[in-house]
């Protein structure tokens, strides 16, 4: 029971990581004046899949890729047709560079996440067990 409460625990906190990442990112990227919605996606997916990983009480990488999925899945959903800025000498034609954005930071904090677990998993070995 302490297993399924502990993932109940961290299926919020990575929620309302996504949440305030991406209200976060978007007030940063609108006060730096930069394009929103790249920023947004890729802060978000990387907050996402490392809270994910963090918060998780066991099978730590399995949560990882699993909250990777579905934020793969979410970004698909939520990012519909993405269009040049303005300001942009493509204006107003689609792109994909919102949605392969947030992939790649996705990608990239799945990545961290295992070389992480790998190193836990190395000095917690490496150790010598106390009697």
């Amino acid at each position: 029971m302490n297993q399924v409460r502990g993932f109940a625990l961290s299926i919020v906190i990575v929620i309302i990581s996504f949440l305030v990442s991406a209200i976060a990112a978007g007030v940063l990227a609108d006060l730096a004046s930069v394009w929103k919605k790249p920023i947004i996606g890729s802060v978000a997916a990387f907050c996402v899949v490392i809270s994910g990983y963090v918060t998780a009480p066991s099978h730590k990488t399995i949560a990882s890729v699993v909250w990777l999925i579905i934020g793969a899945i979410s970004a698909w959903l939520l990012a519909g047709d993405s269009f040049y800025p303005e300001d942009h000498e493509h204006a107003y034609q689609l792109t994909i560079i919102p949605l392969l954005a947030t992939y790649l930071s996705g990608l990239f904090a799945l990545l961290i996440c295992l070389l992480w677990h790998k190193k836990q998993n190395k000095d917690s070995i490496s150790e010598p067990v106390k009697r």
